[in-house]
């Protein structure tokens, strides 16, 4: 499994990062947190095809604007549980990035980044078993909507430890 992942900068994952720690009254985290949007995640047979495609669409693409909008839950499925979430705003070259990787590999996309069920978000919380609304309304209760900018695409390569960085693209002005 190979995603595509836009970067968030320091400074919006620092921000994400704050909102996260109100979770923690409760227990301790488990793993940092990782500033980062699934654009795309590629289960198909020509990863190396995939990336070229990916790379062609990245030249001269310039650092674009997403727009954080609110904390929520992601209710999940019975193979994935609840999840809290920051949700930017589905718009802009974010949403043309997807839809551009989607209409191109549409089936070799795994089903949650697929055309019509993507929804863009990074992961605050993971923690199955523990009631999340709670800690999302506390969450939500101190965030504030804030604009950052995208400036780097990573590669990286799931592996059942952990991921692996294969690549990235610096996003030029």
């Amino acid at each position: 499994m190979l995603c595509v992942i836009a970067k968030l900068d320091e400074p919006a994952t620092e921000t994400l990062a704050a909102i996260r720690k109100i979770a923690f009254t409760d227990f301790s985290p488990s793993n940092p947190l990782h500033g980062h949007i699934t654009l795309a995640t590629y289960i198909g047979d020509s990863e190396a095809g995939f990336v070229e495609f990916c790379m062609h669409l990245f030249e001269g693409l310039s650092p674009f604007p997403v727009e954080y909008k609110r904390i929520e839950v992601l209710e999940g499925t019975p193979d994935s549980p609840p999840i809290i979430v920051a949700s930017p705003e589905r718009a802009g070259s974010l949403e043309e990035v997807h839809r551009r990787i989607a209409a191109a590999y549409g089936s070799s996309l795994n089903q949650w980044t697929q055309m019509d069920s993507w929804y863009p978000h990074t992961t605050l919380l993971y923690r199955p078993g523990v009631d999340l609304h709670p800690i999302c309304c506390r969450m939500a209760a101190s965030f504030v909507p804030f604009s950052t900018h995208i400036r780097k695409i990573e590669f990286s390569r799931v592996l059942e430890s952990g991921y692996e960085i294969i690549g990235q693209v610096e996003l030029s002005a």
